[in-house]
């Protein structure tokens, strides 16, 4: 056996070793952020619950913005800025396909993060935001949804579906599809028991408003929960692969050696009965 060959192994799991190092610190990256700002979780999902709680207290107002449905459906596609999350980001591109294939009225996609406009820049977006946040705030929710308010204006679009990250659990993570807008009655069970002064309309627009908000942030967390449950576990699958590996070359590599001085042996010996 060649010293050629043992050099080469030798470089494989140098190489292997320094991919691990790689793969595990940032594995302990996603665990740390994931510590960070998962304490949060159970608060905007509070949020979310109370906005949709008061809103099926207000009066039911059938003409609105939030409310009238028309043609003319946008589908909103929050997807990572970073890789490295295993197969989490282009499933959210394939659900955003998937979801397009079944619209008659299909106007355009607006994507956020770098991943999933990668993957449908080829398709119509009608706009786009990379790098916004590291971590969603309500400002940011506030922020794509007056884009999405303006989108709909422009492009006469009364239909809003969101793709997202839904976190099933710390092993689980799967593209979902929410119809976020119009909203109708039947979808929200309303208590027609209140009544409201001065205007019903006002309650109406600011109840829908607030409950908007706080669906657009759930979805901006929940998906970036996610994908660093997402990131994290492919880390760890990769840095337990790279183990094995190393693992697999160094037995490898120790076969080879130990028939090389075998073989060098055998040359010295036979050398030596010749004489």
């Amino acid at each position: 056996m060649s010293r050629g060959n043992l050099r080469a192994i030798k470089r494989r799991i140098a190489s292997t070793e320094s991919t691990m190092q790689i793969t595990r610190a940032m594995q302990m990256v996603a665990t740390a952020r994931l510590n960070k700002i998962q304490k949060r979780w159970k608060g905007v999902k509070d949020y979310s619950n109370y906005a949709e709680r008061i809103l099926k207290k207000v009066p039911f107002v059938e003409e609105s913005l939030y409310t009238q449905n028309g043609e003319g459906s946008l589908i909103f596609v929050i997807t990572p800025d970073m890789g490295l999350a295993g197969s989490f980001p282009s499933d959210l591109v394939k659900e955003a396909l998937r979801v397009k294939s079944k619209l008659e009225d299909f106007k355009g996609y607006f994507v956020l993060g770098a991943k999933g406009y990668s993957g449908l820049k080829s398709e119509t977006v009608l706009e786009k935001e990379v790098n916004l946040f590291d971590i969603p705030k309500v400002d940011h929710a506030e922020y794509l949804l007056e884009i999405i308010f303006q989108i709909m204006e422009n492009k006469g679009i009364s239909k809003v579906k969101v793709v997202y990250g839904e976190l099933k659990n710390a092993l689980i993570q799967l593209p979902k599809t929410y119809d976020l807008l119009p909203m109708t009655k039947d979808k929200f069970e309303i208590d027609a028991r209140y009544e409201y002064e001065p205007e019903e309309e006002k309650v109406f627009e600011d109840a829908a408003y607030q409950y908007l908000l706080s669906k657009m942030y759930l979805f901006l967390f929940e998906t970036k929960l996610s994908e660093l449950h997402a990131r994290q576990n492919a880390m760890k699958n990769a840095t337990d692969n790279a183990h094995d590996l190393i693992e697999e070359l160094n037995l490898d590599y120790n076969k080879q050696r130990q028939a090389s001085i075998t073989q060098e042996l055998i040359e010295i010996v036979n050398g030596a009965n010749m004489q």
